[in-house]
């Protein structure tokens, strides 16, 4: 009986009953310990991964241009174009060229030959921007081989 006896005077005691404002300071820490962080490393993977997008289809797409544009000078200021808007579309913005293209033939859209474009991309961590510059820590890349058809320029 003694054991039902202090639980009943604890129940009593306004002390242990009274917890308000304690959920309060449970979520404020909790959020600054977990949500902030967790939000921040979601900021930085979709950054990355749009810069890893945008390098695929720069690379894709300027292996292409060159392969297919007759005229090295057209082909050259097309694939700038492309490059420009792509990396526009995908909120990256660098002074940088990220463009490198290599061709097995001179010109590039030689018949039988191949265009190779390698693409290298450095991209912002988000926030950051004042302390790291622009450039950022982490550069993606990608590059893309483009066949130049044999039978280019024969007439039927």
């Amino acid at each position: 009986m003694s054991l039902r006896t202090d639980l009943r005077q604890l129940r009593r005691q306004p002390q242990l009953r009274d917890d308000d404002g304690n959920a309060v300071v449970e979520f404020v820490v909790l959020a600054v310990v977990l949500l902030i962080p967790s939000l921040y490393l979601v900021l930085t993977l979709g950054s990355v991964q749009s810069a890893v997008f945008a390098a695929d289809v720069i690379a894709r797409d300027s292996a292409r241009i060159h392969a297919a544009v007759a005229d090295p000078t057209e082909a050259a200021a097309q694939s700038a174009a492309h490059t420009t808007m792509v990396l526009e579309d995908y909120g990256l913005h660098t002074d940088a060229d990220v463009v490198d293209i290599s061709c097995s033939l001179d010109p590039c859209a030689a018949p039988g030959g191949t265009v190779r474009a390698v693409v290298r991309i450095p991209v912002p961590v988000p926030g950051l921007g004042p302390v790291l510059g622009k450039a950022g820590p982490v550069t993606v890349g990608s590059d893309h081989v483009v066949r130049v058809d044999r039978h280019r320029g024969l007439a039927p």
